[in-house]
Formats: structure tokens, sequence, C-alpha cells
């Protein structure tokens, strides 16, 4: 386990299975449905939808940088 995924488990996170522009679709997506005629409690279910993919798009992104981060490191050490 790199410290990275370390880090992620220890913040009670989880690796995304994903890519971010995954999850930024999906919560894009959701949203757009939301903006739609539809009633109230489906407006409510399909914005809660969208806030729970911004999490792991977040954690993604996060990740993803990190990657980025070490491999810059490594590069300059040698």
């Amino acid at each position: 386990m790199e410290w990275e995924e370390a880090l992620l488990v220890a913040w009670g996170g989880e690796m995304p299975q994903q890519p971010a522009k995954y999850y930024r679709r999906k919560a894009a997506r959701a949203r757009q449905m939301a903006d739609g005629d539809t009633t109230r409690a489906m407006k409510t279910r399909l914005f809660d939808e969208a806030f729970h993919y911004d999490e792991p798009s977040a954690t993604a992104d996060r990740f993803a940088k990190a990657q980025c981060f070490e491999a810059q490191s490594t590069e300059m050490a040698c």
C-alpha cells in the first residue's frame, strides 16, 4: 500500500474506482435531470445524488494530484 492509499484509508476515505471526470459527468447529469419537470421529492433525491458524486470526484482529483506530485518529485531526484 502506497502512502496515498494509507492516508485515504486513515481519513476514512477510499480510492475512487473511476476517474474524476466520470463522477463529474454523473453529478452533472443528476443536476440536469433535477432541473427538468419533476416532483419536489425527486428533485431533492437527484440533488442529493449529485452531491454524493461530487465527493468521489474531489477525492479522485486529490489522488491524481498526489500521483502527479509524486512523479514530479521522483523525476527531480533523478
